[in-house]
């Protein structure tokens, strides 16, 4: 179970925490607006709004703490079962994320897509377990 935890939920923990990361910054763009980039000083000034959000100090430490993860992970996992599983589990969050929080489209190609990411994440797992 130790070996369980040490590998596949630093896996798991990698992939959410690089996705939340991905969603906060998607939802303050959302929050702000296109960029505007025809100046210097209208850039600037966004960039500044930007970072001003306390909730993205959180999305910092998670972007920042998930390579960490996955990288101790990847001491007790094969790179390739390891990593196919990593981009899965973050496929997931970034599509649950996308689609619950921030009321994203849920197409039937998604769904078709979601179906062969489950049963490809299955084959691998089940192979390494």
């Amino acid at each position: 179970m130790k070996n369980f935890i040490l590998s596949w939920g630093f896996v798991f923990l990698s992939a959410f925490f690089d996705s939340y990361a991905a969603f906060v910054v998607k939802r303050r763009f959302n929050e702000l607006g296109m960029i505007d980039f025809s100046s210097f000083d209208l850039f600037l000034r966004y960039v500044s709004v930007f970072i001003k959000s306390p909730l993205l100090l959180t999305a910092v430490f998670t972007f920042v703490a998930a390579p960490g993860l996955w990288f101790l992970a990847l001491n007790r996992l094969d790179l390739s079962v390891g990593y196919p599983v990593l981009v899965g589990f973050h496929l997931l969050f970034v599509l649950f994320f996308g689609i619950f929080l921030l009321r994203e489209a849920l197409s039937a190609s998604k769904v078709i897509g979601l179906i062969f990411l489950l049963a490809s994440m299955y084959f691998l797992f089940r192979y390494e377990s």
